[in-house]
């Protein structure tokens, strides 16, 4: 099977998921496909960066609105610029300090189609650097709920099916 037929086979797949028809029979299959297709994401990521360990989690760039509330300091509203399984980045005004922990409410596109469905819950900034005028900000989650975590990859999912369907 050809890349084109894995994508084509795995979207019909994601979309009964999406739209809650997968049948029980089909699960197991497109559980394969799902974890087949980040493997090989994750690897394609990898390949310009050479002896570098592996990343743990897919990430792809996409911009959402998410809120951040720092333990001690007022809410902060921006978007995202990379997202992934394990966390997300943000450009901001200013940096903040490595270790620092806030709440975030993050606005996903709603599985059934228009709208937004928000996550909710904890990270802590993994990383702060200047990035021209700005600081990239990255977010690693804490203890994430199953629910949102399942929704959070399936956003990363489609993200990489529309832009193969660009490619394709």
């Amino acid at each position: 099977m050809g890349t084109f037929e894995f994508l084509t086979g795995f979207r019909a797949l994601h979309d009964k998921v999406k739209n809650g028809t997968l049948t029980a029979a089909e699960r197991p299959c497109y559980d394969m496909a799902r974890s087949q297709l980040t493997r090989m994401l994750m690897v394609a990521q990898q390949l310009g960066y050479p002896g570098d360990p592996l990343r743990s989690s897919l990430r792809m760039a996409k911009m959402l609105k998410v809120e951040l509330r720092p333990d001690d300091g007022e809410p902060i509203r921006a978007s995202t610029i990379d997202l992934a399984s394990g966390g997300f980045a943000v450009l901001m005004g200013a940096g903040m300090r490595v270790g620092k922990k806030a709440g975030f409410t993050l606005n996903l596109p709603a599985m059934g189609g228009g709208g937004t469905s928000p996550i909710s819950g904890r990270v802590v900034v993994a990383s702060s650097r200047p990035q021209t005028t700005l600081f990239r900000v990255s977010f690693t989650f804490e203890n994430l709920e199953p629910a949102a975590a399942e929704h959070l990859e399936m956003t990363l999912i489609d993200a990489v099916l529309e832009r193969f369907s660009q490619k394709l």
